[in-house]
């Protein structure tokens, strides 16, 4: 698999059936027949196959229940055997840059994170080799803290611009350097492939696998926070485009001439609702410390929130037009793209309750056909986790492309079965 391209392979059963339980979880072999549309024999089949080469297991059933005094009709003999992932059959690292802070996290073959190492530093005065030695060292600190099987990937989601194809951050507001390579440098010190990716389409793909009825057709994901990002999945699993399946819709001008945005431009939906332009404006209006690099920490977001509650003359109508203008956001998607579902998550949602009604006013009011906002919008609270817990998702789903192309790539210890 190349270090900084996405792995192109023949969708084999092999891949279709790891497809399945990665996205959706346990199932028994009836089911994956089902999914799959593959013969039961077949199923069993590669199943067995992948049980044999420590892929898969058989999940233990749940405790039997004490049989009922009379025998329920048309029920008979044991409830199916559930297969899944081998959590100990490899690791992959996930690695999250933001503001100040660089994160790596190992996780199991499942995806279930097992170790985690964070790397403070002024992200925007490193040069590129600083960047990718910092990424190295959260990745290091992490893997020392898991025990078990090798590395097999590594998933990295940047703030910002991104091309997944060439592994190259374009441009981020909490780098000093616009076009940098992160993929290759990163894979030749691990000799591991490398995938990059923006962290709203990571944020993404963990909130449909948290979300069952995310997981049909296509769903966008709007992620607002730091900045103001989008995720593009269809039937839970990504929606590629040419780069990447992310979306900047927070750089989509709102209002043209109007408020500054860190990308330089001005008017763009982010301008007024990431939380670096919130900030911005509150301190126009209100004594707040100042910010590092132009953007506010966690605690002084909640400050800012918390005078807002308090009534503090303007800073209550600063989310009034934030509100606003999520909905221009949803309208804009939802004219565009017609998705399924359209979610809303990230941390920004810490002060929805303040944007909330004119958001809901706003967005009964915008042109978007055949969007209804209460059923078709989602609002799905949630933080910085997920960045990492999608990246080890995308990593992992790159893996088992290439398990179902070469199967004896990975070796598995025993105690990995």
């Amino acid at each position: 698999m190349s270090a900084s391209k996405r792995p192109v392979t023949r969708d084999t059963n092999r891949a279709r059936l790891l497809r399945q339980l990665r996205r959706y979880g346990p199932m028994p072999r009836v089911a994956l027949a089902r999914r799959t549309r593959l013969s039961a024999g077949a199923v069993s089949a590669i199943t067995g196959e992948l049980i044999e080469e420590g892929i898969l297991r058989e999940l233990a059933p749940p405790p039997a229940e004490p049989p009922p005094a009379e025998p329920v009709s048309g029920s008979r003999g044991r409830p199916p055997v559930e297969l899944g992932l081998n959590p100990g059959y490899a690791h992959v690292a996930a690695v999250s840059i933001r503001m100040n802070l660089i994160e790596g996290v190992v996780a199991d073959f499942s995806g279930s994170p097992v170790a985690r190492h964070v790397v403070e530093c002024q992200t925007r005065s490193l040069d590129p080799s600083a960047v990718v030695g910092r990424c190295a060292e959260a990745i290091a600190g992490a893997l020392a803290r898991a025990p078990g099987t090798g590395l097999q990937a590594i998933g990295l989601a940047a703030q910002g611009m991104v091309d997944p194809a060439a592994g190259r951050q374009l441009w981020s507001p909490v780098l000093q350097t616009g076009s940098m390579s992160l993929a290759a440098p990163l894979s030749d010190h691990f000799g591991v492939p490398v995938l990059v990716e923006n962290d709203a389409a990571a944020t993404s793909l963990a909130l449909v696998r948290d979300n069952p009825d995310l997981q049909r057709g296509l769903v966008a994901v709007l992620m607002i926070g730091h900045g103001v990002g989008m995720g593009l999945l269809r039937d839970g699993g990504p929606f590629p485009g040419s780069r990447g399946f992310s979306s900047e819709i927070g750089h989509v001008r709102r209002i043209p001439g109007g408020a500054q945005c860190r990308c330089g431009q001005r008017g763009c939906i982010e301008a007024y609702m990431a939380d670096y332009a919130l900030y911005r404006d509150g301190r126009s209006l209100a004594d707040l410390p100042r910010t590092e690099s132009q953007q506010p920490t966690d605690a002084q977001m909640v400050e800012l929130t918390r005078r807002a509650e308090a009534g503090e003359p303007g800073l209550r109508a600063l989310f009034t037009e934030a509100g606003e203008a999520l909905s221009d956001a949803i309208s804009i998607v939802g004219c565009v793209l017609a998705p399924r579902r359209i979610a809303v998550t990230g941390s920004g949602l810490r002060a929805f309750h303040l944007m909330e009604s004119s958001f809901r006013t706003a967005l009964t009011r915008a042109f978007a056909p055949g969007l209804v906002p209460d059923r078709d919008v989602v609002i799905v609270p949630g933080g910085t986790e997920r960045i990492t817990a999608g990246m080890a998702h995308l990593a992992l789903e790159a893996v088992d492309l290439d398990l179902a192309e070469r199967p004896e790539r990975i070796v598995v210890s025993a105690a990995g079965r």
